[in-house]
């Protein structure tokens, strides 16, 4: 026979607060009155029940904070009117206009100038083309390999 013990906060939680509350309710009488720590663990799961729900508390707060944060910059799906987003993509498009062969001069703005040509913004495509190109390689000089050595046999 096994006895588990719950690793789950919650679990330990009210492991510790049901073995502390048996422990008091027994007194002197309990078979754990010479467990070190024994006489704390009512307060010790209390304690960590608090924090827990401070913790939960905290976290559905900084949720909804971060859901708000990313209303107001636009970071979900389209371009919408109204978020950071859509008035600074509006702003650099207005400025490039306004500094055509000077492009440099959004620095001053704000905004990363980049000198070199844009292949893709998006890092992993880049990687996966880069993937694709090496295979591509790979299997033109296999096949130009066997190509020789067929010509050669």
């Amino acid at each position: 026979m096994r006895i588990k013990i719950n690793k789950s906060p919650e679990g330990l939680i009210q492991l510790g607060k049901a073995v502390g509350a048996k422990h008091v309710a027994l007194g002197a009488n309990s078979p754990l009155k010479g467990v070190e720590g024994i006489d704390d663990l009512v307060t010790l799961a209390a304690d960590a029940e608090t924090n827990h729900n401070s913790g939960k508390t905290l976290l559905e707060q900084a949720e909804a904070a971060n859901q708000d944060r990313d209303n107001s910059l636009g970071q979900r799906g389209k371009l919408q009117p109204g978020t950071v987003r859509h008035i600074v993509t509006a702003s650099r498009s207005v400025l490039i206009g306004q500094n055509k062969g000077q492009e440099h001069k959004l620095a001053d703005w704000g905004y990363e100038v980049i000198d070199a040509p844009s292949t893709t913004s998006n890092p992993a495509k880049a990687a996966a083309k880069a993937a694709q190109k090496a295979a591509k390689t790979a299997r033109v000089a296999t096949k130009a390999a066997a190509r020789v050595k067929t010509a050669t046999a």
